[in-house]
């Protein structure tokens, strides 16, 4: 629970036997604080506005070593007289307030993430081309993206290149080895899936980097003509939950056993990872999925995992191919998808690529790009997103 930042008859105790600092206000509400925590705290009591001066320099060696002498309020501030260095420390409160730490105050900072499909009352949202350039609907589609994993854009210009500037509204354009925009184009690189007209089941982009891609953008210049091609979209966060819930010790596995991907499909390409493909924050609240069956080499794993982890990766695999998991539509030129490529696993239905070119171009931002922009932009029109935490992603 977070307490007021009110300062009106609080009272400070010492609890030394578990070396904390607890504020108590009259209405029953409580913060408690580590004393190591407020040592690092008088160095940053706004967290870290600048990283011009040595932050730990008041951090000793042991924490355990670390006694207080006296506790107690000073106008809006907590003042603490330490037992070593003669040290004095003041502590704004409402900052203390603002900054306290535990499970039940980090999931008041998490925004929960919303699951689809859920009975059809959870469509993927949908924004027109022009709210990209208002600030305020701007925000609202990155949190629609933070929230669902997806947002669909209508009418984007078909020109190509657009889906960068789109991009750009969210973060630096991310380069790698394709460069920054790449083209999904059914006549073009045979050698990878994306542009055969084969059917593609749900994946995340490029599991076999370190760092999958984090934001994606996939603008349709030109549909399918025969009436395949279809997009398929499934909330890996929801296929997560699901095997938590029917199998937790699958579950476990895919969130404790590193994976691995490799990728050779080009001349001097030989890309891996060993990345988990469920990734759990300190809470155990999922953050990341990463799952690309077309780059799931044969696994190199202790021999007691062995059978466990694949039983793991074909559970997972049945879940996200359930048909009811799945969203599953054509994208219609001008059509463009920004999502979390961490969480939502995209595919496509089976179509004829000799009846007429399927052309679509992608390319993506950094998380934390994303990340920024949001808070940032949080920041400017005074909205609450600026103080709450977003999904840290498949980087475990």
């Amino acid at each position: 629970m977070t307490v007021k930042r009110s300062t009106d008859d609080v009272a400070v105790k010492i609890d030394a036997s578990n070396r904390k600092v607890h504020l108590l206000w009259p209405d029953n509400q409580s913060a408690e604080f580590h004393y190591v925590w407020l040592r690092h705290h008088a160095r940053c009591p706004e967290g870290l506005p600048n990283d011009t001066s040595i932050k730990i320099d008041l951090i000793p060696d042991d924490p355990a070593s670390l006694v207080i002498n006296r506790c107690s309020i000073k106008g809006e501030c907590l003042e603490i007289e330490w037992g070593d260095q003669e040290l004095k420390t003041l502590h704004p409160i409402p900052a203390l307030a603002a900054m306290q730490y535990g499970r039940d105050s980090r999931q008041d900072r998490k925004p929960v993430p919303i699951f689809w499909p859920q009975d059809n009352n959870h469509p993927i949202p949908c924004y027109p081309y022009a709210d990209l350039h208002d600030p305020a609907s701007l925000l609202q589609i990155g949190l629609s993206i933070r929230d669902f994993g997806i947002v669909r854009i209508k009418d984007v210009p078909v020109h190509p290149g657009t889906v960068a500037d789109v991009a750009q509204c969210f973060g630096v354009v991310h380069r790698n080895n394709y460069g920054e925009v790449f083209d999904v184009k059914s006549d073009a690189h045979m050698a990878l899936g994306s542009n055969t007209g084969k059917y593609l089941g749900p994946h995340t982009d490029e599991s076999y980097r370190h760092a999958a891609p984090g934001i994606t953008c996939f603008h349709c210049l030109k549909a399918s003509t025969d009436g395949g091609g279809a997009s398929i979209l499934v909330d890996g966060f929801h296929a997560a939950e699901r095997l938590r819930t029917h199998a937790p010790a699958l579950f476990d596995t895919l969130a404790t056993v590193p994976i691995f991907f490799q990728r050779r499909a080009l001349p001097e390409e030989d890309m891996q990872s060993h990345r988990r493909i469920i990734s759990l924050d300190i809470d155990g609240d999922v953050e990341g999925i990463r799952f690309t069956d077309r780059t799931l080499p044969p696994q190199d794993l202790p021999d007691d995992v062995v059978e466990a982890t694949y039983q793991a990766i074909k559970a997972f695999w049945n879940i996200i191919n359930d048909n009811d998991m799945k969203v599953i539509y054509p994208m219609v030129s001008g059509d463009l998808h920004i999502f979390d490529n961490q969480r939502v696993l995209h595919g496509r239905t089976e179509f004829n690529p000799a009846k007429g070119e399927r052309h679509l171009q992608q390319c993506s931002v950094n998380r934390d790009e994303f990340h920024n922009t949001i808070r940032t932009l949080a920041a400017r029109l005074n909205h609450p997103a600026q103080a709450q935490t977003m999904a840290g992603g498949a980087l475990g």
